[in-house]
């Protein structure tokens, strides 16, 4: 998984102890060292708040910042809605994920009219859980709705 993405979901609260330690464990095997990944490796046990803290010092270490909560949603939004608009996934399936990733960020919060609306996933929210439509009819309302997400605000890679 891209570097950005998996900083972004562990920001949002959506790893586990032993994901940051293959993550260590596959950077090391990558050639590319921090004292932090090492770390890592060696703690014994291994508990969230040590290699929690050793995990974010390996980031910086290897150039990356840790985004703010906020911003690791918005990476992950384009990450999920720009694989949908490719056409080459399930969008029921991506939108699943999507909101797995994001669970965490309050749809509710400060809307102005629709669950969703303040990231602009209303529509594919409402498509999503749709009850009066097929799987056909709900995939293509929410790539649909994908398109014109990345037209308003667009995929940073």
């Amino acid at each position: 998984m891209e570097d950005t993405i998996f900083i972004a979901r562990y920001v949002a609260d959506r790893l586990h102890t032993a994901d940051l330690v293959a993550y260590a464990d596959e950077k090391l095997s990558k050639g590319q060292y921090s004292d932090h990944l090492l770390s890592i490796l060696d703690q014994d046990p291994k508990v969230w708040s040590v290699i929690s803290e050793l995990f974010e010092k390996a980031v910086i270490d290897l150039g990356f910042t840790i985004p703010t909560f906020e911003s690791a949603i918005w990476v992950l939004l384009r990450h999920h809605i720009g694989l949908i608009s490719s056409g080459n996934v399930s969008p029921t399936k991506q939108f699943r994920l999507l909101l797995q990733d994001i669970e965490r960020f309050d749809l509710h919060k400060g809307i102005t009219e629709y669950v969703g609306d303040t990231i602009g996933i209303s529509f594919m929210y409402g498509w999503y859980h749709s009850d009066g439509s097929n799987l056909v009819e709900i995939d293509s309302g929410i790539f649909s709705e994908s398109k014109k997400w990345v037209q308003e605000y667009g995929i940073k890679h």
